[in-house]
Formats: structure tokens, C-alpha cells, sequence
């Protein structure tokens, strides 16, 4: 078992290359348990390359990023870390209820953390409404239900503390 104290996420001098350009070059930090964490910068700054290096998608020339005592994209990460893409990134001619179901027999995760995941991003009146009818604010809110599924710890603060 992990730490209960130890940092959620430790990058240590991470560089990365996207082509011939290094998009980040030595960054370091430190993301604590229970925080919620907001990226901001300009275009092509690289907030997106380094949510890919946390997550463990993105090919890293250097330096060492570790999520929850773990080193990034280690096998036994996938079911305690969420992500969610910019873009929307469920299945458009599906429901919503349908497209959380599918994704929590993908994920293991039992029924009820479908209606939780509604309830978490408050779209219990959408429930039957394919995705391709709602808002593009309604579908964000889809692709992060279907992150919460499984109750990542990465995701979830009560998960990361051990409530449940």
C-alpha cells in the first residue's frame, strides 16, 4: 500500500520534445494529496504534453514523473487514474446513461458508480439524452462522469483519503 501522505504527483526535471522542439524543459513540482490543480498558459505551452506525461501516454526524454508512489503509465495505475481529453470523448449516438454503463463494464466498476458519476456532474435530467442532443458544456460533463467511473484516486479526493 502507497503512502497515505506521500504526494499524489512528483515530476522531477521532466523534459519532452514534440518533433525537434522541447515543449518542456527541466519542470518540477510537487501536486499534494487532496488538491485540485489548474493548468493555465498560452497555446502550445505544453499544459496538455504535461497532463500526457502524468498520465503516462507521452514519451519523456527525461527526468521522472511519479502518480501516487508509482512511476507514470505503470500498469498498476490505469484503474486509480482518470483522464479526460478536451474534447468530449464519448460516444455521441449513445445515451448518457448508456455510454457511462459501457464504460463502467470497460472499467469493472460496479452499476452504482454510474448514478453516482450523474449525480457528480449533475446531469440526472439528461440521463436518457443522446449525447449528440446535448450542450457542448452537457457532453464535457459526460466525458468527466465517465472518468469519475471506477472512482479513480487520482480523480476522486474522497477516494484518495481512503473514504469511500
Amino acid at each position: 500500500m502507497t503512502n497515505p501522505e506521500a504526494p499524489a504527483v512528483v515530476v522531477d526535471g521532466l523534459h519532452v520534445f514534440r518533433g525537434s522542439r522541447e515543449v518542456l524543459t527541466g519542470i518540477s513540482l510537487t501536486v499534494p494529496r487532496g488538491q485540485v490543480v489548474g493548468l493555465l498558459g498560452p497555446n502550445g505551452g505544453g499544459k496538455t504534453t504535461l497532463l500526457r506525461s502524468i498520465v503516462g501516454v507521452q514519451i519523456i526524454a527525461g527526468g521522472t514523473v511519479t502518480v501516487l508512489g508509482e512511476p507514470a503509465g505503470s500498469p498498476g495505475l490505469r484503474s486509480r487514474v482518470g483522464y479526460a481529453t478536451q474534447d468530449a470523448s464519448v460516444y455521441a449516438d449513445l445515451t448518457v446513461r448508456a455510454n457511462l454503463t459501457y464504460f463502467a463494464a470497460l472499467a469493472g466498476a460496479p452499476r452504482a458508480d454510474v448514478d453516482r458519476a450523474i449525480e457528480v456532474v449533475d446531469l440526472a435530467a439528461d440521463v436518457n439524452t443522446r449525447v449528440d442532443r446535448l450542450s457542448g458544456g452537457q457532453r464535457s460533463r459526460v466525458s468527466l462522469a465517465a472518468v469519475l467511473i471506477g472512482s479513480p484516486r487520482a480523480v476522486d479526493p474522497r477516494r484518495a483519503h481512503g473514504r469511500a
